[in-house]
C-alpha cells in the first residue's frame, strides 16, 4: 500500500474504531446518558445531573406535571428513557413496579412472596435497595428474598434467591451493575460477603467473604467508572477494592468507624469515603471476664437480663449470631473492632492503576453525616448531617467552606443529597426539602417546602424533571 493510501485509510481506521468502542463498552457507557438516572445516585452513583435543570420553584401543591400514591418502600426511582422503576412492599408481597415517568402510569407490576421478613429498623422497609438498569433489563434486590431480573415488559427472566441478611435493621445496600455481572454487598453481623452474579443467567460468579466486617449498608461503586476493573467498598473500620473479574482483595485502607452507612463517591480529584457512628473512638471496654460476675446461671456467657453498660446498650449489635447470648469470642472480636473505630471522612488520591493504593490527601472528622452519601460537586463535598446541618468543604485541600450551618429544617436525614444544575437538593427525613446554591462561599438557601410527609429516598433528577418520593406519594415535578 502506498504512504497515500495508508494516510487516507487511518482517518477512517481511527473514526471506526471510536465508533467500536463506543458500542462494545457494555453498559457502563450506557450509565452515562444524561437523560438516564439507572441506579441509586444516578449516573455513577454519585448523585450528579449537570444537564437536567430543577423547576424550580415546586413543592405539593406546585410544578407538578404528575403524581401518584404509592405503597410503602425507601427505594430510589431508577429511570431509563420513558420507564421508571420502583419496588415497594405491598400486602406481604415484594413488589416491582414500571411507570410511564412522563405520565406515572403503571405499566406494570410483578411481585414475589418473601422467603421471610427480615428484621428491620423501625424507620425501614422490607424495599429499600434501589433497582439497577442497563436500558434492556431491569436486576431488582430485596433482602427477604433476594435477586431478580426483568425485562423492559416484566417478564421474570431468572431469579435467585438468597439467605435473609442478620442484622438488626435490615438490608439496604443496592445492587450495582459492572461488566455485565450484578454485585452485592452483603455486610452483616454474620458471613458477611461480596457476591458477583452473571447478569444475563443469574449464575454465581464469585463470592468473596469479607471476615471482620460486621453490619453495613453501604453500596459499592465500580472503579475507574469509565472502564471498570474493581469494586470499591465501604465498611467496618476500612476501604477495600475488590477485582471485578474474580473477587480477590486488590488493596484495604483503614480509618472507619465500625458501622458505615454512606456509599463511596468520587469526583475527577478524589475518592471520597464517609463513615460515622454514634459512640465512635471510645476506647475502654470492659473485659469478658469482669462481665462474667453477672453470669447468674454460670454458662460462660452473658445474657440479655445479666447485661449491664455497654454489653445491654449494644447487646444486639454484638449477639452476632442472634441466640439471645454474648459469649466470648463475640464480646472480644467486637471489642476490638469499638477500640479502632473512627469517625471520618476520607479524601484519597486514586493510583495510576485501579489496583493501586490510593493516598490519603486529606480527612476531616466534623460534620460527618450517618446515613447520606457525601456529595462531591464542582469542587465541593457537601454532608448533610442529622438535625439539618450542611457542611461544604474543599475538594482540594480538605478545608471547610462553611461548616455545620443550619438549613432550618430539623430531624434525621436518610436520603442523600443530589446535584441538579447549579442547586443542591437535600431532604429531610421529616419531609422538609431544602435547595442551596452550589459553589456559594456561604450557605445560600433558594427554597426550601416542606411536604408533611416522611422522605427516607434519594430523588432522581432526568430531562429537566425532579422525581420525588415520600412515604405515601411519588412525585414528578418539571415545567
Amino acid at each position: 500500500m502506498s504512504a497515500i493510501g495508508h494516510a487516507t485509510k487511518t482517518p477512517f481506521r481511527i473514526a471506526l474504531a471510536i465508533v467500536l468502542t463506543i458500542l462494545f463498552s457494555g453498559t457502563k457507557a450506557m450509565f452515562l446518558s444524561a437523560e438516564n438516572w439507572a441506579q441509586f445516585r444516578g449516573p455513577d452513583g454519585q448523585g450528579r445531573s449537570e444537564t437536567s435543570k430543577l423547576p424550580l420553584p415546586f413543592g405539593p401543591d406546585e410544578a407538578i406535571l404528575w403524581k401518584k400514591e404509592i405503597p410503602p418502600g425507601h427505594s430510589s426511582p431508577g429511570i431509563w428513557e420513558d420507564k421508571l422503576f420502583l419496588t415497594t412492599f405491598e400486602n406481604e408481597q415484594l413488589t416491582t413496579a414500571a411507570l410511564d415517568r412522563h405520565s406515572g402510569e403503571l405499566l406494570w407490576k410483578r411481585s414475589l412472596a418473601p422467603t421471610k421478613i427480615e428484621r428491620g429498623h423501625r424507620n425501614g422497609t422490607p424495599a429499600n435497595s434501589t433497582p439497577v438498569t442497563d436500558g434492556r433489563f431491569v436486576y431488582v434486590y430485596f433482602g427477604s428474598f433476594g435477586l431478580v431480573k426483568y425485562d423492559f415488559g416484566g417478564k421474570e427472566l431468572w431469579k435467585l434467591p438468597l439467605p435473609v441478611p442478620i442484622t438488626q435493621h435490615g438490608a439496604s445496600s443496592s445492587p450495582l451493575l459492572a461488566n455485565n455481572r450484578i454485585i452485592l454487598q452483603v455486610d452483616q453481623d454474620v458471613d458477611s460477603h461480596l457476591l458477583a452474579v452473571d447478569a444475563e443467567t443469574g449464575e454465581v460468579i464469585w463470592k468473596t467473604q469479607r471476615p471482620g466486617f460486621r453490619r453495613g449498608f453501604s453500596t459499592p461503586i465500580a472503579w475507574p467508572p469509565r472502564r471498570p476493573e474493581t469494586v470499591i467498598t465501604s465498611g467496618t473500620l476500612r476501604v477495600c477494592s475488590y477485582d471485578l473479574e474474580n473477587g480477590k482483595l486488590v488493596w484495604e485502607m483503614g480509618g472507619l468507624p465500625n458501622e458505615t452507612v454512606a456509599s463511596p463517591a468520587f469526583d475527577d480529584e478524589h475518592i471520597y469515603i464517609s463513615g460515622w457512628t454514634m459512640g465512635s473512638g471510645v476506647k475502654r471496654m470492659p473485659g469478658f471476664d469482669e462481665l462474667l460476675t453477672n453470669d447468674s446461671n454460670s454458662n460462660q456467657a452473658i445474657e440479655k437480663d445479666e447485661a449491664t453498660g455497654p454489653a445491654r446498650m449494644h447487646f444486639a449489635y454484638i449477639d452476632a449470631d442472634k441466640d439471645q447470648r454474648i459469649d466470648r469470642e463475640e464480646w472480644e472480636s467486637m471489642t476490638a473492632i469499638f477500640n479502632k473505630s473512627e469517625n471520618a471522612l476520607l479524601a484519597l488520591k486514586p493510583g495510576a492503576k485501579a489496583t493501586e493504593l490510593p493516598t490519603l490527601s486529606w480527612k476531616q472528622t466534623r460534620g460527618l453525616p450517618y446515613v447520606p452519601t457525601p456529595l462531591a460537586y464542582r469542587g465541593r463535598v457537601y454532608l448533610i448531617k442529622n438535625g439539618g446541618m450542611l457542611t461544604c468543604l474543599n475538594t482540594t485541600t480538605g478545608e471547610y467552606v462553611y461548616q455545620e450551618e443550619r438549613v432550618g429544617a430539623l430531624g434525621d436525614y436518610y436520603a442523600s443529597p443530589i446535584a441538579v444544575d447549579d442547586y443542591i437538593l437535600v431532604a429531610s427525613q421529616r419531609g422538609v426539602v431544602t435547595v442551596i446554591r452550589a459553589g456559594a462561599l456561604e450557605l445560600d438557601i433558594i427554597h426550601q417546602i416542606d411536604f408533611k410527609d416522611a422522605i427516607m429516598a434519594t430523588p432522581a433528577a432526568v430531562d429537566n424533571k425532579l422525581y420525588l418520593r415520600t412515604s405515601k406519594t411519588l412525585y414528578c415535578f418539571g415545567k
